[in-house]
């Protein structure tokens, strides 16, 4: 094995927390990123400095802790299963291939403060190395007796490569209704939570109920966490975030915070604004003073924490099972993180 070359930097807008929550999980991440080091020899000998480079823009893992925390047990406690370390390196690499096609469909160059796999490779190179990662996570979901961890992460693949679909085809439709944004954001993002949590509840061997309570409340985490995603996109600083900025805006993406400002905005003014922005004439600062007239962080925060808490709700019946703190941990980071913004 070469010297691992993985770890990730947090990205400092979320990195502030993260540390306590992920400290129960040092034996867990250093087996998940030798699993993942040892992934890299699967792909052919020129692609595989492709991978690693990919590796590298892990940042927060937030979809492997899921999985972590949502098996979390006493013996788990103690040291990882290989059962849990796998199924956390399927939904990395699931997710790290969306980020290598949703850089490519943004134009965004920086990643974690790092240069894109298409800005350094080229979008051409970088699109069939999605798809390899793609098809990488679910050979090793084929490895598992049971079929439900292949069917699973293969629904959920194909869930997120669809949300991504719908939302490109309604790119410069800024006035798309709510519904719409949050069934967008329920399959491109939610997707992969919800399925990482059922992965842990099921390779940890909960109860069906449990892994029902735990795949619901993931589910809401994501959409929370997508909705905080987008209020960075528009407010935001590149030198905090560590990514490319105002990616939402420049590709004429409907998220939530513009859907409140032009459902604020009197008809002319929001017929003025959304030409300026199908322009591409627009950049996230040029909003501030909108956004904060019509309390448009407020609003976004409000949906925000209505979502989390209806999370946390789907856990409320299993107080006593040892996941449950661990998985509001997690809430509680993404609160906080939404806290500091804007």
């Amino acid at each position: 094995m070469q010297p691992s070359s993985i770890a990730p930097s947090n990205p400092p807008a979320l990195a502030e927390g993260i540390g306590e929550i992920v400290r129960p999980l040092a034996a867990h991440f250093a087996a998940l990123d030798d699993f993942l080091e040892d992934q890299v020899a699967a792909f052919e000998p020129e692609v595989q400095p492709l991978v690693r480079y990919t590796f590298q823009h892990s940042g927060k893992k937030i979809r492997p802790i899921l999985v972590f925390f949502a098996g979390w047990s006493e013996t788990e406690a103690q040291s990882p299963s290989a059962d849990l370390v796998c199924g956390a390196a399927i939904v990395e690499l699931v997710h790290l291939a969306t980020l290598v096609h949703d850089d490519i469909l943004d134009g965004a160059a920086v990643r974690h403060r790092m240069a894109t796999a298409a800005e350094k490779y080229g979008s051409p190179s970088a699109v069939l190395l999605g798809d390899a990662l793609f098809a990488h996570a679910l050979r090793l979901a084929a490895g598992f007796p049971n079929v439900e961890v292949c069917r699973a992460v293969a629904t959920a693949t194909r869930q997120v490569c669809s949300g991504e679909i719908v939302q490109t085809l309604s790119k410069r439709e800024l006035r798309v209704d709510f519904a719409h944004y949050y069934r967008v954001i329920d399959l491109k993002t939610a997707e992969l939570f919800a399925v990482s949590a059922h992965l842990g509840a099921f390779l940890g061997r909960s109860s069906a109920e449990f892994d029902m309570a735990a795949t619901t409340f993931a589910r809401k985490l994501g959409i929370a966490y997508q909705i905080y995603d987008d209020l960075t996109d528009v407010v935001g600083q590149e030198s905090k975030t560590g990514k490319t900025l105002g990616t939402d805006l420049a590709g004429g993406k409907p998220t939530l915070p513009l859907l409140l400002l032009l459902r604020a905005l009197p008809g002319k003014s929001a017929d003025e604004l959304q030409a300026r922005l199908l322009q591409g004439h627009t950049r996230p600062g040029d909003l501030e003073d909108l956004f904060r007239q019509h309390r448009i962080i407020e609003q976004v925060r409000d949906q925000f924490e209505t979502i989390l808490q209806e999370g946390e709700a789907a856990l409320a019946a299993f107080a006593d099972n040892p996941a449950v703190p661990r998985l509001l941990e997690l809430s509680s980071f993404i609160r906080q993180a939404m806290r500091r913004q804007g």
